[in-house]
């Protein structure tokens, strides 16, 4: 067989094999009532209408206007939540992007119970913890009634249940585009500048937002096995092998005209 015809059969079994190293096994769906059912590419109802800290009326479509990080919690929790919303504010301290302006957040509570009352007093405690000057319209606190809570947690895949006087959840971020689609979700309790940079990218594609460069996004991809961006060594290396490949071919071209032409 030829050389080039073995070196073409190289390169396809590598790039296949490749794939298949980046993208996994599929791994089938499990239904959970308690956890996380990934909407991903899915829109958000922005009609939806909540109160704020005020206790005025907003839909959701006049505060997501930008990539928007949605946390899904509830104001009496002391812990999982408190966790949840305290990363937060060491996160938002750690972040490089300007708030309000290439990005937002919003904390929904999905207890009824809850009262703007108690999403100011939310507000306030955790936009101290960030630890520097932070918009009022950075991070909003929002409540809700019963059936607008239910559609917003179903239209993102939240599956919640009631146990006491409390709730078992899961804890989770979700990054939301400026249209309301279904960006990332960003697992557990704990998050890393990078990756909430990354998710904002992803949001942000063809419109200004943060100062992170778009070819970041073709070396990093989201793992959702470690739910975590890493780096993409199959895509980068693929496109390294296929540039000299290329490079090595034209070499080949241009020397076998040289010999033609002597």
């Amino acid at each position: 067989m030829p050389w080039y015809l073995l070196t073409f059969v190289f390169f396809t079994v590598f790039l296949t094999g490749a794939s298949y190293a980046e993208n996994g096994p599929e791994i089938p769906e499990v239904q959970a009532e308690i956890g996380i059912e990934e909407r991903l590419g899915a829109n958000i109802p922005l009609d939806l209408s909540f109160s704020d800290e005020s206790g005025k009326e907003v839909q959701l479509r006049t505060l997501i206007n930008k990539p928007t990080i949605l946390s899904l919690t509830y104001y009496r929790c002391s812990n999982l939540c408190d966790n949840i919303s305290a990363n937060i504010a060491g996160l938002l301290g750690r972040l490089q992007s300007e708030p309000g302006k290439d990005y937002s957040v919003i904390t929904v509570s999905f207890d009824e119970r809850d009262t703007p009352a108690d999403a100011l007093h939310e507000k306030e405690e955790y936009r101290k913890m960030i630890g520097r000057p932070f918009p009022e319209e950075g991070w909003r606190f929002l409540t809700g009634n019963s059936e607008n809570v239910r559609r917003l947690t179903n239209s993102v895949g939240f599956k919640y249940q009631k146990e006491g006087d409390g709730f078992r959840h899961p804890a989770t971020l979700i990054v939301i585009s400026s249209s309301g689609k279904i960006i990332r979700y960003l697992y557990g309790t704990t998050y890393l500048p990078f990756d909430v940079l990354m998710a904002f990218s992803e949001a942000s594609t063809g419109r200004t937002g943060p100062t992170i460069p778009k070819a970041l996004l073709l070396c990093y991809r989201y793992d959702p096995w470690s739910r975590r961006y890493v780096f993409n060594v199959m895509k980068v290396t693929g496109a390294v092998v296929l540039l000299l490949a290329s490079s090595f071919f034209i070499y080949l071209l241009r020397a076998g005209r040289k010999n033609l032409q002597g």
